[in-house]
């Protein structure tokens, strides 16, 4: 396997450190250069232009989240963080992962796995196979860092994310997952779920109205979501082909 090139940016000497001790036990991970600060991070990236950074949010008042847009490559990502309220604008800029502190080898390790061998994650979903869910099915889900057991019937609705997906749940919590809508699609029950839009899979059974709309496309309105979601073309043909008495 060819070495990938790190750099690793932290104000915190001793989490530099511990994180250094993590990353031995990972060959592959060559790293390259060390940051405490946000302009000694910028120019040691710009310099060695990395294939993976590793970054703690908190630069002593400025964010990494800032550097980003000071930088003059694409490395992947890994935000390595005490701060939890950064989470979905790192996945906005396609961070690999966000790891809250304290850290272990094992969360390390998965980070890297997802850029050495980029999957779909169904495992975190809490099935590995091509069978799908049942609507009473309880799988895990990630909120805020923190896994949950979820039943599938109290998913509200599925949003595309880049490369990842967004999970709202009826009670109104978030999960964000590395998973894409086609493969949701592929494993919902078909007689809970569907797909609206290329980016969005609704719960039917949350369904207050749907509403045709301008030129053959329609609105629909779920339960708990002010703002009405549209329904493509295609999708809302399909709708009513299959629905419409």
């Amino acid at each position: 396997m060819k070495n990938i090139r790190a750099v690793l940016v932290d104000d915190v000497e001793v989490m530099r450190i511990t994180l250094k001790k993590v990353l031995e036990q990972f060959p592959h991970i060559e790293l390259v250069g060390e940051a405490s600060t946000f302009d000694e991070a910028k120019d040691i990236i710009n310099l060695l232009q990395p294939d993976l950074l590793f970054l703690d949010i908190d630069l002593n008042g400025l964010t990494s989240i800032d550097l980003i847009g000071e930088i003059n490559c694409t490395p992947k990502i890994i935000f390595i963080t005490s701060h939890e309220n950064f989470a979905i604008k790192a996945f906005e800029l396609n961070a690999v992962d966000y790891i809250i502190k304290p850290v272990s080898s094992k969360r390390i390790s998965k980070a890297i796995e997802r850029i050495t061998s980029p999957v779909d994650e169904t495992a975190e979903n809490g099935n590995e196979n091509d069978e799908t869910f049942q609507s009473d099915q309880i799988i895990l889900l990630n909120f805020d860092n923190k896994m949950n057991f979820i039943k599938i019937s109290d998913i509200n609705y599925i949003e595309a994310y880049g490369n990842y997906t967004k999970v709202y749940m009826t009670d109104g919590k978030l999960s964000i997952t590395y998973n894409s809508i086609k493969n949701w699609d592929a494993k919902l029950p078909v007689d809970v779920f569907i797909q609206i839009h290329r980016s969005t899979i609704v719960n039917l059974l949350n369904v207050q109205k749907i509403e045709k709309w301008t030129n053959d496309t329609g609105r629909l309105h779920l339960k708990g979501v002010e703002k009405p979601f549209e329904i493509s073309r295609s999708y809302f043909f399909q709708i009513k082909k299959k629905y419409k008495m």
